[in-house]
C-alpha cells in the first residue's frame, strides 16, 4: 500500500492518497484485500451479436486494515515558533500543534495502533502520554483513559507551549532548537512502540540552534522506521543546516527512500495523508471468454495505470472479440501480492447474445394545442430479457419558442400528450430491451390552434354609466394554448375608434383591461376581442347604459326674499316631490309645487320636470294658471320646453319665449332657455327680477325650473 502522512500538516504537494472503500470479494497471502468485480454486462445480459464491452472494478487493500503502525509526533516548541506562520492557524507552534491534532483525527481508521509524542527545544523530551502515574511513552490514537471526551495523545499535543509540554506529566526543554536530541528521544519512542511499522512525523521551522550532528541519532535506524519531516511556517527552510548540526532534508533523505522535507505554510490546505500499513500491489487484470486462456487487460482501457501500490482501486474496459449467438461466460481475473506472496479473485458473467426490438408507432396524429390527444404504437421483441418503451416529444415546425408537451405516461404504448402550442411535433417511441442499443421510430403530431375565451368582468350588464365619467372594462380570459401570448381590442359602439386594451396575463389566463369616458347617451354594446399570436379571437359582450344627472324644482327665490329650491329634486336616484303652496304676499303666492326627476335604466333617458299650480307675484301685476317645465336626456340628444299661461297686467302670456318688462318694478323672462354653472343646461318657465332703486335688480323669483348637467 502507499505510505500517507496526514491532513495536518499543509502547504504543499500532496504526497499520497487514501483509497475509497469496495466490497472485498478475497485475500491475498498476507491477508490484504483483494476484489474484482463485473459491472457490464449482468450477469443474464442479453446483447446482439458482436463483440460485448467488459467494465468492472478491481482493488486491493480497501478491506479491514491490520492495525499494524506506530505514529510519533514530534513537535518543535524552541523560542522561534513563537513568529506567526500562516493566517489560517497562527503562530508556528500553533499550526504545528494543529497540524498534529489533524493527523490523529485521520489516524482513527484503524491502521495506527499506538502513537506517542516528542516535544524538542534546546533539548528533548518525550512526552507522558496516559494519565495514570509514571512516564508512559505509548498510548493508542483513540484512547482516552481519563474518560473527558478528549483523547489523551490529543490532550498532550495541545498541552505543547513554547519550551514545555503540560500533559500528562509536565517537561520543560528550554527555547533553542536541538534536531539531534529530538530525533533521539523520537528513537527511545520508536524503540517502545511494537508495531511492525513505525512512522515518526516531525515538526519544525527547520533552523537548529543546539545540540551536535544529526548523524549520531540516525546512525543504525531501522529500516522500519521512516521519519517524516515537515518545514512549517512562512519562513521554515527544508534545507538550513544551522552550524552543521543538519537539516529536515537530511533527516527525510536518511530514513525514507526517495523522500523529502516537505515545506508547510498553511495547515488547512494540506492533503490527508495517512501512514500506510499494509504494503500490496495489484498487479494486473487478465480476461478469459468461455473457458479460454486468460489474456491480460491492457492499461490503455484501465484507469489508473497497473501495477498499483495498496490501497488502490481502478476501473477498467476492455471488449471480447464478437460474439455469435447463444450463451458464453465472461471472468475477469484481479492478481496482486503482499508481503505473504502472489494470490488472485476471479468474477464471471453469463451472457446471452440475441435480437433488437421492433417498434413501430401508428401515427401521424393529430388534434389541438392545449388538449389530451391519444397516441399509440407496437412494439415486439421475442428474445427479451426486459423491454422498456419510451414516448419523447420534440417541436419539429410552426412552434412558438416556449412551447412544452407532457406525455401522460411515457411508459406505456397507447397513451395520451398535451402541447402548450399548436404546431407540428416530432414523436419518437423507444424500446430498450437493457442490452441493445434502443430502438427508435419515429411519426408527427400536428396540433391545430386553439382560440382563446373571454368573458367581461365589469362592469356588470345594463350597469348605467355616467356620462363622461371613465369606466373600467375588464375582461378575464383564457387559452388552452398556455404558450400563446395575446393583444386586444375594445370597440365602444359609441362612434369612437376601436382601442387597444392592456393585457396582463400568465400562462393559459389573463386579463384584458380598457378605460373609457362616454359622450353618448344611451344603450352601448361594448365589445372586447382577444387574439392570440396566431390570429385567432375570442370575444365577449357587455351592454351599458350612459346617462345624464338632471334636476328640477319649482320655486326659489333670492335677494330680499329667500326661498330654497322648492321642492328640490336630483337623479340618479328617481325622485318625485310635491309640496304646499308658498304665500308670501306681495311678492309671491302659488298653488302646490312639484317636481320630479327619473332615469330609465333600459335607454338612459333622463327626464326632469317641475310645476306650479297657478302663482300670482307683484301683488297681481302677474297671474300664472299654468307653470310647467321639462328637460330631457336620450340618446337623441337634450330637449328642454317650459309652458306658461297667465296674464302680465292684464295682458295674455304669448307661448314663446319672452322678456316683459314692468316699467319700474320687474323684468319678466318667460320660457326662458339658457346656460348655467358649469355647463348645465337650464329651462326656466318663469324668471323674474324685481327692480329697485335705479333700475338695480333686488329680487329674483324663478318658477318651475329644470336643467340637464
Amino acid at each position: 500500500m502507499k505510505r500517507t502522512l496526514a491532513a495536518a500538516l499543509a502547504g504543499s504537494t500532496m504526497l499520497f492518497a487514501a483509497a475509497p472503500a469496495h466490497a472485498v470479494d478475497g485475500n491475498l497471502p498476507g491477508g490484504t484485500s483483494i476484489s474484482v468485480a463485473i459491472a457490464t454486462p449482468a450477469n443474464g445480459a442479453v446483447f446482439p451479436p458482436g463483440p460485448v464491452t467488459v467494465t468492472g472494478t478491481a482493488s486491493v487493500g480497501v478491506g479491514v486494515p491490520v492495525a499494524n503502525t506506530s505514529l510519533v509526533y514530534v513537535i518543535d516548541v524552541s523560542g522561534s515558533t513563537e513568529s506567526f506562520g500562516a493566517p489560517s492557524c497562527g503562530t508556528i507552534l500553533q499550526c504545528e500543534i494543529a497540524a498534529a491534532l489533524a493527523l490523529n483525527n485521520e489516524a482513527q481508521d484503524g491502521s495506527v495502533g499506538e502513537v506517542g509524542a516528542v516535544v524538542f527545544g534546546s533539548v528533548a523530551a518525550t512526552a507522558d502520554v496516559q494519565p495514570a502515574g509514571g512516564d508512559q511513552l505509548i498510548t493508542g490514537p483513540a484512547t482516552n483513559n481519563n474518560g473527558n471526551g478528549t483523547r489523551d495523545i490529543e490532550e498532550v499535543i495541545a498541552s505543547a507551549s513554547t519550551g514545555a509540554v503540560g500533559q500528562f506529566t509536565a517537561k520543560g526543554v528550554d527555547q533553542s532548537t536541538n534536531f539531534e536530541d529530538a530525533l533521539a528521544k523520537a528513537r527511545t519512542v520508536t524503540d517502545a512502540a511494537t508495531k511492525a511499522r513505525k512512522i515518526v512525523v516531525f515538526l519544525s521551522d527547520g533552523f537548529a540552534t543546539a545540540g551536535g550532528s544529526i548523524n549520531g541519532p540516525l546512525t543504525g535506524i531501522p529500516a522500519n522506521v521512516d521519519i517524516y519531516t515537515f518545514a512549517v511556517g512562512d519562513g521554515a527552510d527544508c534545507n538550513n543546516t544551522g552550524a552543521g548540526q543538519g537539516s529536515l532534508e537530511q533527516i527525510t533523505a536518511a530514513t525514507v527512500p526517495g523522500g523529502h522535507c516537505v515545506q508547510v505554510t498553511d495547515v488547512g490546505s494540506l492533503p490527508d495523508i495517512l501512514p500506510n500499513v499494509i504494503g500490496s500491489s495489484l498487479n494486473t487484470l487478465t480476461m478469459q471468454v468461455d473457458g479460454g486462456a486468460f489474456n491480460p487487460i491492457s492499461n490503455t482501457g484501465i484507469t489508473p495505470d497497473l501495477p498499483q501500490a495498496g490501497p488502490a482501486s481502478v476501473t477498467y474496459s476492455t471488449a471480447t472479440a464478437a460474439l455469435g449467438a447463444g450463451t458464453h461466460t465472461i471472468c475477469v481475473r484481479a492478481n496482486g501480492t503482499d508481503g505473504g506472496g502472489a494470490g488472485f479473485v476471479t468474477d464471471c458473467h453469463n451472457i446471452i447474445i440475441n435480437a433488437p426490438p421492433v417498434v413501430s408507432p401508428i401515427g401521424p396524429f393529430a388534434g389541438q394545442e392545449g388538449t389530451l390527444v391519444s397516441i399509440g404504437g407496437t412494439v415486439t421483441d421475442p428474445d427479451g430479457p426486459s423491454l422498456v418503451t419510451t414516448w419523447s416529444i420534440a417541436a419539429q415546425s410552426g412552434v412558438d419558442a416556449g412551447a412544452t408537451c407532457v406525455i401522460t405516461n411515457p411508459a406505456a404504448l397507447s397513451t395520451t400528450v398535451k402541447c402548450t402550442d399548436d404546431g407540428v411535433y416530432k414523436l419518437t417511441l423507444t424500446a430498450n430491451d437493457s442490452v441493445n442499443t434502443p430502438v427508435s421510430a419515429v411519426t408527427t403530431l400536428t396540433l391545430s390552434n386553439v382560440a382563446p375565451a373571454a368573458t367581461i368582468s365589469a362592469p356588470a350588464a345594463n350597469t348605467l354609466v355616467l356620462r363622461n365619467s371613465n369606466v373600467v372594462f375588464t375582461a378575464p380570459f383564457t387559452d388552452l394554448g398556455t404558450n400563446d401570448s395575446h393583444t386586444c381590442s375594445v370597440n365602444f359602439d359609441d362612434g369612437s375608434p376601436v382601442a387597444p386594451g392592456s393585457v396582463s396575463e400568465t400562462p393559459g389566463t389573463g386579463t384584458c383591461t380598457a378605460n373609457h369616458a362616454f359622450t353618448a347617451v344611451g344603450p352601448h354594446n361594448v365589445l372586447v376581442t382577444v387574439t392570440d399570436d396566431d390570429g385567432h379571437s375570442g370575444t365577449a359582450i357587455v351592454r351599458v347604459v350612459v346617462y345624464r344627472t338632471a334636476g328640477a324644482f319649482a320655486i326659489q327665490a333670492t335677494g330680499l326674499v329667500t326661498i330654497p329650491r322648492t321642492p328640490n329634486v336630483t337623479c340618479l336616484p328617481n325622485a318625485a316631490q310635491t309640496q304646499a303652496a308658498v304665500n308670501l304676499p306681495p311678492l309671491v303666492t302659488t298653488g302646490v309645487l312639484n317636481a320630479s326627476c327619473t332615469v330609465d335604466p333600459n335607454n338612459g333617458t333622463t327626464v326632469a320636470r317641475s310645476s306650479v299650480d297657478g302663482a300670482t307675484l307683484l301683488s297681481g301685476a302677474i297671474r300664472l294658471s299654468v307653470v310647467e317645465s321639462t328637460c330631457t336626456s336620450s340618446a337623441s340628444g337634450v330637449a328642454r320646453s317650459s309652458i306658461v299661461v297667465g296674464t302680465i297686467n292684464g295682458a295674455p302670456i304669448n307661448a314663446g319665449p319672452a322678456t316683459i318688462g314692468i316699467p319700474g318694478v320687474a323684468v319678466v323672462h318667460l320660457n326662458e332657455t339658457t346656460t348655467g354653472p358649469g355647463g348645465q343646461l337650464v329651462q326656466n318657465a318663469v324668471r323674474v327680477e324685481v327692480l329697485g332703486l335705479l333700475g338695480i335688480v333686488t329680487q329674483q323669483v324663478i318658477l318651475s325650473s329644470c336643467y340637464i348637467n
